[in-house]
């Protein structure tokens, strides 16, 4: 059993300004933590949960990067909007959000 019933991982990793597949840092990620555990809250999500800063999460072009688990889904989160999208529509009402949805399996880096 997890310890946590919803575990969010928000991509902050950070590449040089000139590396062709950029990073979530550059794409404006560091903010977007404490929207996520905002939205979280208010959304009402079911707990236990946990939100945490990662590394790379290798969807770089992508980026910024929210990965829900235990599902595994891996959404492009830009803003407050996004985010709060994902606490309602996934993590409240079991619906993944399409639209969102990294599908592209990692490169690697």
């Amino acid at each position: 059993m997890s310890r946590y019933r919803t575990h969010l991982f928000l991509c902050t990793n950070e590449r040089p300004a000139d590396h062709p597949r950029g990073s979530c840092k550059a794409r404006g990620a560091e903010p977007l933590l404490e929207i996520v555990k905002e939205e979280a809250k208010k959304a009402g999500v079911p707990g236990p949960f946990r939100a945490n800063r990662s590394g790379c999460l290798d969807a770089c072009e992508s980026g910024p990067v929210l990965a829900v688990y235990p599902e595994g889904v891996f959404y492009t989160v830009r803003n407050r909007e996004e985010i709060a999208r994902v606490m309602v529509e996934h993590l409240v009402g079991g619906t993944i959000v399409r639209d969102l949805v990294i599908s592209d399996p990692p490169r690697g880096s």
